[in-house]
């Protein structure tokens, strides 16, 4: 079975429980977070890496993580460090504004020595997000994290999952991102994100692509909305449809997408592919097909309720 290890924020998201948005219910979430979860709920062996706090948050979302099955091993509990917390406020379709409670909170304070305590020969795929690259400390941290799964010849996945709000300065935001492009195989963005990125460098999207495979990345997934997704690699391009659904709330969409893509790139690997390494799946076209077509299908499910955790699917939602 292959085995992910998601790194980053768990923290609460606060839901709106009425259209006024007055009243919320606290729900745990965070992007790398719902990912790990996600990757469990289908089945495969998840692991959440980062930094925890010791209040009553930190305790629920602990719990929240191993009720749905992710080890949480090389989790870090950070005394006196509050946990992170995230207004999510909805419109009419579903989309979703943020305010985030962020300063000196728990899941800032991973370093590069709990990253030294982890097997990484057991691992299979590291998966983070640029939440974690928003102050210097974190950032490194980040880096090295898949410096080291890089070092051991692991997949690297980054989804890019921008929270401008987060960053004290997005003049760094554009650098930092793209350091971690020369560890990483596989890079999603949201077509805005990705034009966001253009337009910091002066660049345009096409170019932009092309910019991010000529510094090492080997597959990228562009996500649009109720538009198809496109895979772009250096030997070839396509794209996949999507549901066509009525979203009820699109919270963990996106996380939902990542995880069931990379569940699909080591599911059927243990069943018809056993001969190829991951490496090589990612280089077949037919199977990143396949692996898209199955993360389409998560984040239809995902979006046809409320909530993180609790709309992550189940293999036999989208089987």
């Amino acid at each position: 079975m292959t085995v992910l290890l998601s790194f980053g924020e768990v923290l609460v998201d606060l839901l709106p429980t009425d259209i006024s948005g007055k009243s919320h219910q606290a729900i745990a979430g965070g992007a790398p977070a719902n990912v790990a979860v996600g990757y469990a709920k289908l089945g495969g062996k998840s692991y959440f890496a980062g930094g925890i706090s010791t209040d009553d948050y930190g305790a629920m979302l602990k719990q929240a993580l191993a009720n749905e099955g992710v080890v949480t091993d090389y989790l870090t509990q950070v005394p006196e460090a509050p946990t992170a917390t995230v207004v999510v406020n909805l419109d009419e379709h579903g989309e979703r504004t943020f305010e985030f409670n962020r300063q000196g909170t728990a899941d800032l304070c991973y370093s590069p020595r709990h990253f030294d305590a982890i097997p990484w020969q057991q691992m299979d795929i590291f998966h983070l997000c640029s939440n974690t690259f928003t102050e210097a400390s974190i950032f490194n941290a980040s880096l090295y994290g898949a410096f080291c799964a890089n070092s051991f010849n692991k997949i690297v996945s980054f989804d890019v999952n921008l929270r401008l709000s987060l960053w004290p300065d997005t003049a760094l935001l554009a650098e930092r991102v793209e350091q971690c492009f020369r560890y990483t195989q596989v890079l999603k963005m949201s077509r805005e994100e990705a034009e966001y990125l253009a337009l910091t460098r002066n660049k345009s999207f096409e170019d932009y692509l092309q910019f991010c495979l000529a510094h090492g990345v080997e597959v990228i997934l562009i996500t649009d909305g109720a538009n198809p997704v496109q895979c772009i690699t250096v030997n070839e391009r396509f794209s996949v449809p999507v549901p066509q659904i009525k979203a009820v709330d699109t919270t963990a969409a996106g996380d939902s997408f990542m995880a069931g893509f990379l569940f699909a790139l080591g599911f059927e690997l243990a069943f018809d592919l056993e001969h190829l390494t991951l490496k090589h799946r990612l280089a077949c076209q037919a199977q990143l097909r396949k692996a898209i077509e199955f993360a389409v299908r998560c984040g239809a499910v995902t979006c046809g309720q409320k909530g993180a955790f609790p709309a992550l699917p189940t293999l036999s939602q989208v089987s």
